[in-house]
């Protein structure tokens, strides 16, 4: 059996996620403590049969999906009512207490440090009150007494003297509150996550000592998310998690595209982009596109060098990443670091010779260049 020596790679375990504004780019969540990370794919094959024996004749695919079901181990309130379409908002009333001595029969309450408000979920203003220093039985203490905006207590008595802690709730800034709907319609985001690459050698990680050789990021365009991690888990020895599940949805273009089919099956769910840590891995030569480069007396022009890559793909370098040097001169011509030629007032013919340094052995191509126009050599 035929074999190659292709290098093997491994993913496991997610750096990172992100969720963005799917309009402006701002990213409006993220974690860096994820337990699981999942991207599953699903398509309907079917069957058409006809024919004797009603064979299959051929196989239709529809009903395709991307679920994506990520659960991090920290705690994002955020995350949770993008889930359920929710709202988020600080300023929220937040249960506090303040001890009061009484110096009569009523109780009155320092508002300074904000007015009493109503619980979430309450009509009316309440608080409780209870005794310093005495038991507090629920069929006592737990009886609410109105209060009013000036911190007056309401239908209760107090003995002169006696301490008295009172609980009401006051709208604190740093409060948030999340509204979950009757009306689930969770929001639609951009979603990144990154993934560490591990391959059998030593890897190319900035350590330069262990197998991590790069990052795979998974991109989804548009998710949509799934409606099922709003809620919120308060067992006593598991911890409540985050969940950023969803499905993929088709990420409609604000563009004309190159392609003239209408239908061609172009509609993209997610992207998956392999980032290695060595930048030159899969660059296997160089190579000049469209030949003689002819260019006028003081004139400029790029040399039009490509990458070649393992599949035989042309990719245009960071111009800077190559140096270029005038091997074969011409009068008064020059070469810049990025690869611009910059002929001088003659006319003549040399050639460029381009390096990439950065594997062993280096890569090289020569471009043949042309300079007319001007005055002789």
């Amino acid at each position: 059996m035929i074999t190659f020596t292709d290098k093997r790679l491994y993913v496991k375990g997610t750096c990172s996620a992100i969720l963005s504004d799917k309009n402006t780019g701002d990213i409006v969540y993220f974690s860096d403590k994820f337990q699981t990370g999942n991207m599953t794919t699903s398509v309907t094959t079917g069957e058409i049969r006809a024919g004797l024996g009603n064979g299959i004749a051929t196989i239709i695919p529809s009903d395709s999906a991307l679920n994506v079901e990520f659960a991090a181990a920290d705690f994002n309130l955020f995350a949770k009512m993008a889930q359920v379409g929710g709202t988020l908002n600080y300023n929220a009333p937040a249960m506090t207490c303040q001890i009061v001595e009484a110096s009569s029969g009523t109780l009155t309450i320092d508002v300074t440090g904000g007015d009493p408000v109503a619980q979430l979920g309450f009509s009316d203003v309440f608080c409780y009150v209870q005794e310093v220093g005495a038991s507090s039985p629920i069929s006592i203490y737990g009886k609410s007494y109105l209060i009013s905006s000036a911190g007056e207590v309401t239908g209760f008595t107090a003995t002169s003297g006696k301490k008295y802690k009172v609980w009401y709730c006051v709208n604190q800034a740093s409060a948030q509150v999340g509204a979950v709907p009757s009306f689930i319609d969770p929001a639609t985001y951009h979603f990144t996550a990154q993934m560490a690459v591990y391959m059998n050698a030593t890897g190319t990680a900035s350590n330069n000592t262990g197998s991590r050789c790069g990052w795979l990021y998974v991109i989804v365009p548009s998710l949509k998310l799934a409606g099922t991690g709003g809620g919120v888990v308060g067992d006593q020895s598991t911890n409540d998690t985050t969940s950023i599940s969803g499905m993929a949805t088709i990420a409609d273009s604000d563009v004309v595209s190159e392609n003239c089919e209408s239908c061609g099956g172009g509609n993209i769910y997610a992207y998956y982009v392999y980032v290695p840590d060595n930048a030159a891995e899969s660059i296997e030569g160089l190579a000049i596109v469209g030949g003689l480069i002819t260019l006028n007396a003081s004139a400029k022009a790029q040399v039009p060098v490509k990458y070649v890559m393992a599949n035989g793909e042309l990719v245009t370098p960071n111009y800077t990443d190559l140096s270029y040097e005038l091997t074969t001169p011409i009068s008064g011509a020059s070469v810049s670091e990025a690869g611009v030629i910059t002929a001088g007032a003659n006319s003549g013919d040399g050639e460029v010779t381009v390096t990439y340094d950065k594997v062993s052995p280096a890569l090289t191509c020569v471009a043949n260049v042309s300079v007319v126009g001007g005055g002789g050599g």
